[in-house]
């Protein structure tokens, strides 16, 4: 009991600790607003009230999105349900039991048995925790097992009111709680035990990727598999009964013994120490800004210089970039092979479908519902925001100091250059997604019409162009970053925010239609046009270093 009542102690502390890092950061980027930060003085930091009341609540909003993020994530899984039973939502089928508990069940393979297992599996130390534990001198041993382990009893606490919610709307509120709670609290519980027991095998850095992308194909086949053999359901059935509960509350007791009595914690924790040195140099190298320029610095890192004697005939802003993305080319390319990674599991997803009759469930109505994914998709993908870090970190944060470097005919020769190769690759990936949708409709009897393909190909060229562009334009219109790698500009890491739940929300938009592919590409084209002609005229005069 002792024990529990100290790491919920910890808990509390650096739950606090955290928020009020976030109100003052918070504050002090409104203190650098035109107008606004005027009326925002110094003093506020000095404020000790004040600043414990904006903490409180701070916890309660964090508490409060944390909640409301467990309804959506439970929604969201009902609504994959009723599209694959075929139910239409206001029809007298669509809250059944039989829907929810395969909303359930999706739930139950993606959340609690693949996103807890990488939760347990990954050793990594967090910042925030590193911190806490120098400044404040408290116990590794029990921080490091202490916070995981209140934390997955907490947000299975945060589950109870969407859980109860969901039970109601399929008659089963009690269990339905039950099985949420005891599932996704045992199954953390359980792979934070696992995690240290993998640690044991002191695998390698590969064998530990291979093994988590065994794990990552095993339960989607599995999922896949189950629900079109329809007995996803009947699975369910026995976990939301009172036998499958009391199951889950054996597998939860085991999986919290097993925790606390695992022999070796203590060379665990050293570890989990060196994790988490590592972790606070590199946070120290990206501090003041310097996460938003992470992906150049790490390229730096693994640069491997190399002559370049085919660009010799080149000269002045040519050649340097010319022999930036040269020497660049094979980190830029093994990214660009993890991204083709993810296409070719798709495609063998897609010939896995192909097995069975899923034109009864696909139909082109269907996929063009898939459209407005690919924004998401392509923002995640995308390399925009590397090559721009890229040549920040690796030239323009030396050159810009040059003035022929600075001219209006340098400028723009690079921006178009960088915007090329920054295209190249992008749009290697949209023929990749392509060729996805092209094979499911070759193996599928070609239910996808040829329209569909046209208003595909021109959805895949605007975003190609949109995501090419964008990170590049901003770049260039305002050059946030200074010669120490500081972000000085807080309008830039808003128009990051904003761009970030543009691309979120066409993630949850539900449309049909060619409609939605049409008026986004037209978005695009017009806002990459118009935005070449702005750069043309404003860069010349913007693109310099900030102090």
């Amino acid at each position: 009991m002792n024990r529990m009542l100290d790491y919920l102690r910890d808990y509390w502390q650096l739950e606090q600790v955290s928020v009020t890092k976030k109100v003052n950061g918070f504050v002090f980027y409104l203190r650098k607003i035109p107008v606004i930060g005027k009326f925002i003085p110094t003093s506020f930091y000095q404020n000790y009230e004040l600043k414990q009341i904006l903490t409180v609540i701070g916890l309660i909003m964090e508490n409060i999105r944390s909640i409301l993020a467990k309804f959506l994530w439970l929604a969201l899984y009902y609504g994959v349900a009723l599209l694959l039973s075929g139910e239409n939502l206001f029809s007298d089928k669509a809250f059944t039991g039989q829907t929810g508990n395969l909303g359930l069940f999706l739930w139950l393979m993606i959340v609690v048995v693949l996103f807890n297992f990488y939760d347990g599996f990954v050793i990594s130390g967090e910042k925030r925790i590193v911190e806490f534990i120098e400044q404040f001198q408290r116990p590794k041993k029990r921080i490091v097992r202490g916070y995981k382990l209140t934390d997955s009893f907490i947000h299975g606490i945060r589950y109870l009111p969407a859980a109860i919610i969901y039970g109601f709307v399929i008659g089963e509120p009690i269990k339905v709680a039950c099985f949420i709670f005891l599932t996704y609290v045992g199954s953390r519980c359980f792979y934070l035990y696992l995690g240290r027991m993998i640690f044991t095998w002191h695998l390698s850095k590969r064998q530990r990727l291979i093994l988590g992308s065994v794990v990552t194909v095993a339960v989607i086949s599995s999922t896949v598999i189950l629900v079109w053999k329809e007995l996803a359901v009947a699975l369910l059935s026995v976990f939301l009964s009172w036998t499958g509960i009391t199951i889950s509350v054996v597998f939860l007791i085991y999986s919290c013994y097993a925790l606390f009595h695992f022999k070796k914690e203590i060379d665990y924790v050293f570890y989990w120490s060196e994790m988490t040195t590592l972790s606070n140099v590199a946070s120290q190298e990206l501090a003041s800004g310097k996460s938003y320029l992470s992906d150049g610095l790490a390229m730096q890192k693994k640069l491997v210089m190399n002559q370049e004697e085919r660009f010799a005939h080149l000269d002045g802003n040519q050649y340097l970039n010319a022999l930036l993305f040269s020497r660049y080319r094979k980190i830029l390319n093994r990214a660009f092979r993890l991204r083709v990674y993810t296409i070719t599991a798709s495609l063998i997803v897609v010939i896995i479908l192909s097995f069975f009759d899923v034109r009864e469930f696909l139909t082109e109505k269907e996929m063009t519902r898939t459209l407005s994914l690919l924004f998401f998709i392509m923002y995640v993908m995308s390399f925009g925001k590397k090559v721009v870090q890229m040549v920040f970190v690796n030239c323009d944060v030396a050159m810009l100091y040059y003035p022929f470097y600075r001219e209006a005919g340098t400028i723009i020769r690079g921006f178009n250059y960088r915007f090329k190769q920054t295209f190249f690759y992008n749009g290697l990936l949209s023929v990749g997604i392509f060729s996805v949708y092209l094979l499911l409709s070759v193996l599928n009897g070609f239910f996808l019409s040829w329209t569909f393909f046209g208003v595909l190909a021109l959805l895949l060229l605007a975003l190609s162009a949109l995501f090419s562009f964008h990170e590049l334009f901003v770049y260039y219109l305002i050059q946030p970053f200074t010669s120490e790698m500081e972000v000085v500009s807080p309008l830039y890491k808003i128009i990051a925010v904003i761009f970030y739940w543009i691309a979120y929300g066409n993630l949850q938009l539900k449309v049909s239609g060619f409609f939605y592919a049409i008026i986004v590409s037209v978005a695009c084209l017009l806002y990459v046009g118009i935005g070449f002609l702005v750069i043309y005229k404003k860069a010349p005069k913007t693109f310099r270093i900030k102090d």
